[in-house]
């Protein structure tokens, strides 16, 4: 009798061991498992929200991004190429390698590994773990793409979702409109804006590595009040200096531009030059 209540007492404990297996593996059924890696496997996602210089990622139940992270740079930490996903006991794990986009003026959007273009230089993270905490209850693949999508942009949207307007901008060719000619200061009638303050921005990180500087070239809406914004880009350096230069106008100050003595917005076509030795 004691062996036999032994044995009954091994056999419940094996079935509750393979019941916790079967929820420990992210509570995804085999089938799904194959569905969700036929998915994503080799494809390119786009992040919603771009997050620089780590390696890791982890995402809770709710989709929010666990720890501190600091914002990335759209065009080079925006996509990633899948090349694993696996299920664990409590999770689920995407790994991929980092893609830098090079924004060429053909509408289209073309990318290349980042370990590409850095060449060994830095420490810069050319590869990325996306780490889904998985719950206890059972949880479908279509659920699972579900929270995928609370971090990437899905096939549904478009890959320029998170990117910043004045980019998006350039890479879909539209037009930048400016209200003075930059060199005959034709255009207009009034008193153009005068700079007051224009603090110059630090090249980004990535494009000191690799060594890419030289002019950018965009246009500066000033409001009525001489607030200062980037509306769209004429000529771009790339490798996050478009964001460099995105941020640092928001901190320019003008006297803004009047006509009839009343202040007006205008845009105006505006330089920066990014050089070797800058701060970053």
């Amino acid at each position: 009798m004691k062996l036999q209540r032994a044995y009954s007492i091994a056999t419940l404990v094996a079935v509750l061991l393979g019941t916790a297996a079967t929820v420990a593996r992210a509570g995804i059924s085999e089938s799904d498992q194959s569905v969700l890696r036929s998915q994503y496997v080799e494809k390119v996602l786009f992040f919603r929200h771009c997050y620089r210089l780590i390696d890791k990622l982890e995402v809770l139940q709710d989709g929010t991004v666990k720890g501190k992270v600091q914002p990335g740079y759209w065009a080079m930490d925006g996509a990633l190429q899948v090349k694993t996903l696996t299920f664990g006991k409590d999770r689920v794990s995407l790994k991929g390698i980092k893609l830098w986009a090079d924004i060429k003026n053909d509408g289209e959007l073309h990318y290349f590994p980042a370990s590409a273009a850095l060449g060994g230089k830095g420490d810069y993270p050319a590869g990325l773990e996306v780490i889904f905490g998985a719950g206890a209850e059972v949880e479908t693949a279509a659920q699972f793409v579900a929270r995928v999508e609370r971090v990437f942009v899905s096939e549904r949207d478009s890959k320029l979702a998170s990117a910043p307007l004045p980019i998006s901008r350039y890479i879909r060719n539209e037009a930048v409109q400016v209200d003075i000619d930059p060199v005959s200061g034709a255009g207009f009638k009034g008193t153009p804006p005068k700079p007051l303050s224009t603090p110059q921005p630090n090249p980004s990180r990535e494009a000191s590595l690799i060594g890419r500087m030289g002019v950018e070239s965009f246009v500066v809406l000033v409001d009525e009040q001489g607030q200062a914004s980037v509306d769209g880009f004429t000529k771009m350096l790339q490798f996050g200096l478009e964001e460099a230069t995105i941020e640092a106008v928001k901190k320019w100050k003008f006297e803004p531009g009047t006509l009839d003595g009343k202040p007006v917005p205008l845009r105006i076509a505006m330089n920066i030059k990014y050089e070797s030795g800058q701060k970053q």
